[in-house]
Protein backbone atom coordinates (compact mmCIF):
# COMPACT_ATOMS: atom_id res chain seq x y z
CA UNK A 1 0.00 0.00 0.00
CA UNK A 2 1.28 3.47 -0.86
CA UNK A 3 2.32 5.66 2.04
CA UNK A 4 0.26 8.83 2.26
CA UNK A 5 0.66 12.16 4.03
CA UNK A 6 -2.39 14.38 4.44
CA UNK A 7 -1.44 18.02 5.03
CA UNK A 8 -3.96 19.98 7.10
CA UNK A 9 -6.17 19.44 10.12
CA UNK A 10 -9.58 20.71 9.01
CA UNK A 11 -12.78 19.11 7.78
CA UNK A 12 -11.56 17.81 4.43
CA UNK A 13 -8.14 16.74 5.68
CA UNK A 14 -9.53 14.68 8.53
CA UNK A 15 -12.20 13.14 6.29
CA UNK A 16 -9.66 12.07 3.68
CA UNK A 17 -7.14 10.83 6.24
CA UNK A 18 -9.77 8.76 8.05
CA UNK A 19 -11.27 7.41 4.84
CA UNK A 20 -7.95 6.30 3.35
CA UNK A 21 -6.81 4.83 6.67
CA UNK A 22 -10.06 2.81 6.82
CA UNK A 23 -9.05 1.27 3.48
CA UNK A 24 -5.72 0.13 4.90
CA UNK A 25 -3.39 2.86 3.65
CA UNK A 26 -0.65 3.96 6.06
CA UNK A 27 -1.60 7.63 6.61
CA UNK A 28 0.30 10.42 8.33
CA UNK A 29 -1.66 13.55 9.22
CA UNK A 30 0.54 16.66 9.30
CA UNK A 31 -0.55 20.06 10.58
CA UNK A 32 1.45 23.28 10.79
CA UNK A 33 2.82 23.68 14.35
CA UNK A 34 0.88 26.95 14.83
CA UNK A 35 -2.39 25.04 14.40
CA UNK A 36 -1.55 22.00 16.50
CA UNK A 37 -4.73 22.50 18.54
CA UNK A 38 -6.81 21.31 15.57
CA UNK A 39 -5.23 17.84 15.72
CA UNK A 40 -4.26 17.57 19.40
CA UNK A 41 -7.19 15.26 20.14
CA UNK A 42 -5.88 12.87 17.47
CA UNK A 43 -2.29 12.67 18.68
CA UNK A 44 -3.05 9.89 21.16
CA UNK A 45 -6.15 8.12 19.80
CA UNK A 46 -5.26 8.54 16.07
CA UNK A 47 -8.74 7.32 15.07
CA UNK A 48 -11.16 9.19 12.82
CA UNK A 49 -14.77 8.11 12.37
CA UNK A 50 -16.78 9.09 9.30
CA UNK A 51 -20.57 9.30 9.43
CA UNK A 52 -23.30 10.24 6.96
CA UNK A 53 -22.63 9.49 3.29
CA UNK A 54 -19.62 7.39 4.37
CA UNK A 55 -19.68 5.05 7.36
CA UNK A 56 -16.10 4.14 8.21
CA UNK A 57 -13.43 4.32 10.88
CA UNK A 58 -9.70 4.61 10.23
CA UNK A 59 -6.65 4.59 12.47
CA UNK A 60 -3.82 6.85 11.37
CA UNK A 61 -0.21 5.74 11.50
CA UNK A 62 1.04 9.10 12.71
CA UNK A 63 -0.35 12.52 13.70
CA UNK A 64 2.34 15.16 13.83
CA UNK A 65 3.50 18.75 13.41
CA UNK A 66 6.99 17.62 12.34
CA UNK A 67 7.46 18.42 8.63
CA UNK A 68 10.14 15.73 8.32
CA UNK A 69 7.33 13.19 8.56
CA UNK A 70 6.41 13.82 4.92
CA UNK A 71 9.79 12.54 3.72
CA UNK A 72 8.62 8.93 3.43
CA UNK A 73 5.27 9.64 1.79
CA UNK A 74 4.76 8.58 -1.81
CA UNK A 75 1.61 10.69 -2.12
CA UNK A 76 0.86 13.98 -0.36
CA UNK A 77 -2.61 15.52 -0.22
CA UNK A 78 -2.77 19.20 0.74
CA UNK A 79 -6.15 20.22 2.18
CA UNK A 80 -5.23 23.29 4.24
CA UNK A 81 -6.62 26.77 3.42
CA UNK A 82 -4.89 28.68 0.64
CA UNK A 83 -3.55 31.26 3.07
CA UNK A 84 -1.50 28.44 4.66
CA UNK A 85 0.19 27.42 1.40
CA UNK A 86 3.35 29.49 1.71
CA UNK A 87 3.81 28.67 5.39
CA UNK A 88 3.37 24.92 4.89
CA UNK A 89 5.43 24.80 1.69
CA UNK A 90 8.36 26.50 3.40
CA UNK A 91 8.33 23.83 6.11
CA UNK A 92 8.00 20.73 3.93
CA UNK A 93 10.10 21.81 0.93
CA UNK A 94 13.36 20.35 2.31
CA UNK A 95 11.70 16.92 2.53
CA UNK A 96 10.16 16.77 -0.95
CA UNK A 97 11.86 15.03 -3.84
CA UNK A 98 11.95 12.47 -6.62
CA UNK A 99 9.06 10.05 -6.93
CA UNK A 100 6.65 12.00 -4.74
CA UNK A 101 3.25 13.24 -5.90
CA UNK A 102 1.47 16.22 -4.30
CA UNK A 103 -2.19 17.12 -4.93
CA UNK A 104 -3.53 20.49 -3.75
CA UNK A 105 -7.27 20.51 -2.95
CA UNK A 106 -8.47 23.03 -3.86
CA UNK A 107 -5.38 24.25 -5.67
CA UNK A 108 -6.30 27.92 -6.12
CA UNK A 109 -3.12 28.40 -8.20
CA UNK A 110 -1.05 26.88 -5.35
CA UNK A 111 1.24 24.84 -7.61
CA UNK A 112 2.59 28.15 -8.93
CA UNK A 113 3.26 29.22 -5.33
CA UNK A 114 5.05 25.92 -4.67
CA UNK A 115 7.16 26.39 -7.79
CA UNK A 116 8.29 29.78 -6.49
CA UNK A 117 9.13 28.19 -3.12
CA UNK A 118 11.70 26.12 -5.01
CA UNK A 119 13.09 29.15 -6.81
CA UNK A 120 11.07 28.71 -10.00
CA UNK A 121 11.61 25.00 -10.65
CA UNK A 122 10.09 21.96 -8.95
CA UNK A 123 12.48 19.15 -7.89
CA UNK A 124 13.46 16.62 -10.55
CA UNK A 125 11.10 13.66 -10.62
CA UNK A 126 8.56 15.37 -8.33
CA UNK A 127 5.04 16.11 -9.58
CA UNK A 128 2.56 18.63 -8.17
CA UNK A 129 -1.05 18.91 -9.30
CA UNK A 130 -4.20 20.83 -8.43
CA UNK A 131 -7.89 20.12 -8.19
CA UNK A 132 -10.65 22.71 -8.01
CA UNK A 133 -12.40 21.05 -5.08
CA UNK A 134 -12.21 18.35 -2.38
CA UNK A 135 -13.77 14.88 -2.60
CA UNK A 136 -16.29 15.53 0.17
CA UNK A 137 -18.74 18.09 1.44
CA UNK A 138 -18.22 17.56 5.17
CA UNK A 139 -17.93 19.05 8.65
CA UNK A 140 -16.18 17.99 11.85
CA UNK A 141 -19.07 17.46 14.27
CA UNK A 142 -17.06 16.22 17.29
CA UNK A 143 -13.41 15.43 18.10
CA UNK A 144 -12.44 12.53 15.87
CA UNK A 145 -15.82 12.47 14.09
CA UNK A 146 -16.46 13.92 10.61
CA UNK A 147 -19.95 14.04 9.12
CA UNK A 148 -19.80 13.58 5.33
CA UNK A 149 -22.75 15.31 3.66
CA UNK A 150 -21.89 14.17 0.15
CA UNK A 151 -19.17 12.75 -2.09
CA UNK A 152 -18.23 14.14 -5.50
CA UNK A 153 -18.68 11.91 -8.56
CA UNK A 154 -15.22 12.91 -9.77
CA UNK A 155 -12.60 15.67 -9.53
CA UNK A 156 -10.85 17.56 -12.32
CA UNK A 157 -7.06 17.58 -11.96
CA UNK A 158 -4.10 19.13 -13.74
CA UNK A 159 -0.38 18.85 -13.06
CA UNK A 160 2.32 21.47 -13.38
CA UNK A 161 3.46 21.23 -16.13
CA UNK A 162 0.29 20.03 -17.85
CA UNK A 163 2.25 17.37 -19.74
CA UNK A 164 2.55 15.47 -16.46
CA UNK A 165 -1.21 15.22 -15.78
CA UNK A 166 -1.65 11.70 -17.17
CA UNK A 167 1.34 10.37 -15.22
CA UNK A 168 0.11 12.08 -12.07
CA UNK A 169 -3.40 10.61 -12.23
CA UNK A 170 -2.02 7.13 -12.98
CA UNK A 171 0.26 7.41 -9.93
CA UNK A 172 -2.39 8.37 -7.37
CA UNK A 173 -5.74 7.07 -8.60
CA UNK A 174 -5.63 3.77 -6.67
CA UNK A 175 -5.07 5.78 -3.48
CA UNK A 176 -7.83 8.34 -4.02
CA UNK A 177 -11.54 8.00 -3.16
CA UNK A 178 -13.10 9.38 -6.38
CA UNK A 179 -12.13 9.27 -10.08
CA UNK A 180 -9.71 11.97 -11.23
CA UNK A 181 -10.32 13.49 -14.67
CA UNK A 182 -7.63 15.41 -16.56
CA UNK A 183 -8.06 19.18 -16.98
CA UNK A 184 -6.17 21.32 -19.52
CA UNK A 185 -3.84 23.05 -17.02
CA UNK A 186 -3.63 24.56 -13.53
CA UNK A 187 -5.09 27.89 -14.75
CA UNK A 188 -8.24 26.06 -15.80
CA UNK A 189 -8.38 24.43 -12.35
CA UNK A 190 -8.15 27.77 -10.55
CA UNK A 191 -10.79 29.31 -12.81
CA UNK A 192 -13.07 26.29 -12.28
CA UNK A 193 -13.30 26.55 -8.50
CA UNK A 194 -16.92 27.66 -8.14
CA UNK A 195 -16.51 28.41 -4.42
CA UNK A 196 -15.83 31.99 -5.48
CA UNK A 197 -19.28 32.13 -7.09
CA UNK A 198 -21.21 30.27 -4.39
CA UNK A 199 -19.60 31.74 -1.29
CA UNK A 200 -18.54 35.34 -1.85
CA UNK A 201 -21.77 37.06 -2.96
CA UNK A 202 -23.80 34.99 -0.48
CA UNK A 203 -21.61 36.24 2.36
CA UNK A 204 -21.81 39.88 1.24
CA UNK A 205 -25.58 39.86 0.61
CA UNK A 206 -26.31 38.11 3.92
CA UNK A 207 -23.90 40.23 6.00
CA UNK A 208 -26.62 41.70 8.21
CA UNK A 209 -28.09 38.30 8.94
CA UNK A 210 -24.70 36.74 9.65
CA UNK A 211 -23.71 39.47 12.09
CA UNK A 212 -27.02 40.06 13.87
CA UNK A 213 -28.78 36.71 14.27
CA UNK A 214 -28.01 34.67 17.37
CA UNK A 215 -28.44 31.34 15.61
CA UNK A 216 -27.15 30.11 12.30
CA UNK A 217 -29.25 29.76 9.16
CA UNK A 218 -29.05 27.38 6.22
CA UNK A 219 -26.37 29.09 4.15
CA UNK A 220 -27.20 27.38 0.85
CA UNK A 221 -30.92 26.69 1.19
CA UNK A 222 -31.88 30.04 2.78
CA UNK A 223 -28.98 32.36 1.98
CA UNK A 224 -28.95 31.71 -1.77
CA UNK A 225 -32.22 33.39 -2.68
CA UNK A 226 -33.27 34.41 -6.17
CA UNK A 227 -31.53 37.79 -5.90
CA UNK A 228 -28.31 36.26 -4.56
CA UNK A 229 -28.33 33.68 -7.34
CA UNK A 230 -28.82 36.44 -9.93
CA UNK A 231 -25.58 38.04 -8.72
CA UNK A 232 -23.87 34.62 -8.76
CA UNK A 233 -24.94 34.07 -12.36
CA UNK A 234 -23.60 37.47 -13.42
CA UNK A 235 -20.26 36.72 -11.75
CA UNK A 236 -20.27 33.29 -13.37
CA UNK A 237 -20.63 34.81 -16.84
CA UNK A 238 -17.63 37.04 -16.10
CA UNK A 239 -15.55 34.09 -14.87
CA UNK A 240 -16.40 32.05 -17.95
CA UNK A 241 -15.53 35.00 -20.22
CA UNK A 242 -12.05 35.09 -18.67
CA UNK A 243 -11.71 31.38 -19.34
CA UNK A 244 -12.85 31.81 -22.94
CA UNK A 245 -10.22 34.50 -23.49
CA UNK A 246 -7.63 31.93 -22.37
CA UNK A 247 -9.04 29.29 -24.70
CA UNK A 248 -10.74 27.40 -21.86
CA UNK A 249 -14.30 26.09 -22.10
CA UNK A 250 -15.37 26.34 -18.45
CA UNK A 251 -18.55 24.81 -17.05
CA UNK A 252 -21.08 27.12 -15.46
CA UNK A 253 -21.51 26.80 -11.69
CA UNK A 254 -24.91 25.20 -12.28
CA UNK A 255 -23.59 22.60 -14.74
CA UNK A 256 -20.55 21.92 -12.57
CA UNK A 257 -22.81 21.15 -9.59
CA UNK A 258 -25.00 18.91 -11.72
CA UNK A 259 -22.01 16.87 -12.90
CA UNK A 260 -20.37 16.58 -9.49
CA UNK A 261 -23.49 15.49 -7.62
CA UNK A 262 -25.79 13.96 -10.30
CA UNK A 263 -28.64 16.40 -9.72
CA UNK A 264 -31.02 18.38 -11.92
CA UNK A 265 -32.42 21.91 -11.99
CA UNK A 266 -33.75 24.47 -14.45
CA UNK A 267 -31.92 27.34 -12.72
CA UNK A 268 -28.94 27.80 -10.44
CA UNK A 269 -31.21 28.28 -7.42
CA UNK A 270 -33.24 25.17 -8.21
CA UNK A 271 -30.06 23.14 -8.70
CA UNK A 272 -28.70 24.32 -5.35
CA UNK A 273 -31.96 23.43 -3.58
CA UNK A 274 -31.85 19.96 -5.17
CA UNK A 275 -28.35 19.34 -3.82
CA UNK A 276 -28.73 17.26 -0.67
CA UNK A 277 -25.04 17.65 0.15
CA UNK A 278 -25.63 21.39 0.58
CA UNK A 279 -29.27 21.63 1.57
CA UNK A 280 -30.01 18.28 3.17
CA UNK A 281 -28.99 19.22 6.70
CA UNK A 282 -29.51 21.91 9.29
CA UNK A 283 -28.11 25.40 9.87
CA UNK A 284 -24.55 25.72 8.61
CA UNK A 285 -23.93 29.43 8.00
CA UNK A 286 -20.84 31.25 9.27
CA UNK A 287 -21.40 33.39 12.39
CA UNK A 288 -18.82 36.01 11.41
CA UNK A 289 -17.72 37.78 8.25
CA UNK A 290 -14.16 36.79 9.14
CA UNK A 291 -14.69 33.37 7.64
CA UNK A 292 -12.87 31.45 4.92
CA UNK A 293 -15.71 32.01 2.45
CA UNK A 294 -14.32 35.56 2.26
CA UNK A 295 -10.82 35.41 3.79
CA UNK A 296 -9.80 32.60 1.42
CA UNK A 297 -12.10 32.77 -1.57
CA UNK A 298 -11.72 36.50 -2.25
CA UNK A 299 -7.91 36.93 -2.22
CA UNK A 300 -7.01 33.48 -3.55
CA UNK A 301 -9.76 33.06 -6.17
CA UNK A 302 -11.69 36.22 -7.05
CA UNK A 303 -8.67 38.52 -7.08
CA UNK A 304 -6.49 36.30 -9.34
CA UNK A 305 -9.41 35.74 -11.72
CA UNK A 306 -10.17 39.48 -11.77
CA UNK A 307 -6.51 40.39 -12.39
CA UNK A 308 -6.15 37.82 -15.18
CA UNK A 309 -9.33 39.15 -16.79
CA UNK A 310 -8.12 42.72 -16.41
CA UNK A 311 -4.92 41.90 -18.31
CA UNK A 312 -7.02 40.29 -21.03
CA UNK A 313 -9.41 43.25 -21.24
CA UNK A 314 -12.45 41.34 -19.96
CA UNK A 315 -15.01 43.56 -18.14
CA UNK A 316 -15.88 42.17 -14.68
CA UNK A 317 -17.95 44.84 -12.92
CA UNK A 318 -19.89 42.46 -10.66
CA UNK A 319 -16.79 40.52 -9.61
CA UNK A 320 -14.97 43.79 -8.89
CA UNK A 321 -17.92 45.02 -6.81
CA UNK A 322 -17.86 41.91 -4.61
CA UNK A 323 -14.09 42.20 -4.16
CA UNK A 324 -14.36 45.87 -3.14
CA UNK A 325 -17.24 45.26 -0.73
CA UNK A 326 -15.45 42.28 0.82
CA UNK A 327 -12.32 44.39 1.23
CA UNK A 328 -14.23 47.15 3.03
CA UNK A 329 -15.91 44.60 5.33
Amino acid sequence: MKRIAVLGGGNGAQALAGHLASKGFPVTLFEHPEFRKSIRHLEDRKTIELTGAIEAKGTLEEVTTDPAAVRGAEILYFLAPSFAQEAVFSLIAPYLGRGQRLLLMPGNFGSLVLKETFGGRLPEGFLAAESDTMPYACRIEAPGVVNVWGVKNFMATAALPASGTGDFIASVQDAFPVPLKPAPNVLSIGLSNTNMILHCPTMIMNAGRIESEDGRFRFYAEGMTGSVCAVMEAMDRERMAVGKALGLDLLSTMDDMKELYSINGESLRETILNNGAYCGHGADSPTSMKYRYLTEDVPYLLVPVFQIGKKLGIPQPVTESIIRLASVI
